[in-house]
């Protein structure tokens, strides 16, 4: 027999219970739309993204922390409720399963999401395709690409390195600018927090300096008509050769040029226009090693078909053709 002391405590769990797996379902769920609005990770890192004062990874962890919670209120209000839960599922008249068309249902519905969520069918297709234009959507220009992949983790002078850009000048130009840097070895994340601002906003403050140096470059001798070699020296033909061959895109500064810079957005016709590419020659291209291709398909499209990454396509793309200063 159960006292009223008992049964009222039971009814506080159950209420407890009840109220703890809402509002978790209730975080869970605003941390899901928060994360599905947000940028790519690279921009959200690189612009120092915020919502409400709190970044991408920590709406990332809260998303993680209160679907925990929720499993766990879930799985506990489920024991408590087992037997109401089974009665749903049993005809104690015909001693038989009912609802069996609602639990088909319900069935399909989820596996239908679970695998269209996987193969991205229409029409979840379309969801995944809306969340995809939303974070790109934050790119308003170029300075809100990251220069190189997650440039905001390099210490300053192994940023300023792959920038080619000259330590003391940097640091000079910083000071200038007012920004505080304690040493060459802080990260440029840690600086531009600790001065208020995003590492792009840092970058920006240095894009100029890019390829100076502090010390005049001497200027290179002339020589005369008389002094330089015949048409028909092999110096000529060995400089012509060496020439065009620095022209032609390499595997290598394919890989320099465009990892990490979120070019798998762009179309294949917007990738040809800005490179100077022939679009039709392109196409064939592709077409010669079996990629069937549109120019209004994107790069992550074309990736993705063939289960690879956007850089690969850009190799095929590039190595060998002309590459314009």
């Amino acid at each position: 027999m159960i006292v009223p002391d008992q049964q009222a405590r039971r009814l506080h769990l159950r209420g407890f219970i009840s109220l703890l797996t809402a509002l978790s379902f209730l975080i869970m769920t605003i941390s899901g739309i928060i994360l599905f609005i947000t940028p790519q990770g690279r921009v959200a890192y690189w612009l120092d993204w915020t919502f409400w004062g709190i970044s991408k990874s920590q709406w990332g962890d809260m998303h993680i922390t209160t679907s925990l919670l929720f499993a766990l209120a879930g799985l506990w209000h489920t024991w408590l409720n087992w037997r109401a839960l089974v009665s749903y599922f049993q005809d104690k008249v015909k001693k038989t399963v009912a609802l069996k068309a609602e639990l088909a249902a319900a069935a399909v519905i989820t596996i239908f999401c679970t695998v269209g969520g996987i193969y991205k069918t229409p029409p979840l297709s379309y969801v995944l395709e809306l969340n995809d234009w939303v974070k790109d959507s934050w790119v308003k220009s170029p300075d809100d690409e990251p220069a190189i992949s997650h440039a905001e983790l390099l210490p300053l002078n192994n940023f300023l390195k792959k920038m080619d850009i000259e330590l003391d000048m940097a640091l000079a130009e910083l000071k200038k600018q007012g920004i505080k840097v304690s040493g060459p070895d802080q990260k440029l994340l840690d600086i531009s927090r600790n001065n208020g601002k995003s590492p792009a906003a840092i970058y920006k403050l240095l894009k100029h300096l890019e390829g100076k140096t502090s010390a005049q470059t001497p200027a290179a001798p002339v020589v005369s008509a008389a002094q330089q070699p015949s048409p028909a020296s092999p110096a000529i033909a060995a400089g012509a050769k060496q020439t065009t061959t620095a022209q032609l895109w390499t595997s290598e500064q394919v890989q320099q040029q465009f990892e990490g810079k979120g070019v798998g957005r762009k179309t294949l016709a917007a990738i040809c226009l800005e490179y100077h590419l022939d679009q039709a020659a392109t196409i064939k291209k592709l077409a010669a090693r079996k990629i069937s291709v549109t120019p209004e398909d994107t790069l992550k499209k074309i990736a993705e078909e063939r289960g690879e990454l956007p850089i690969e396509i850009l190799k095929v793309i590039f190595v060998g053709e002309k590459r314009l200063p």
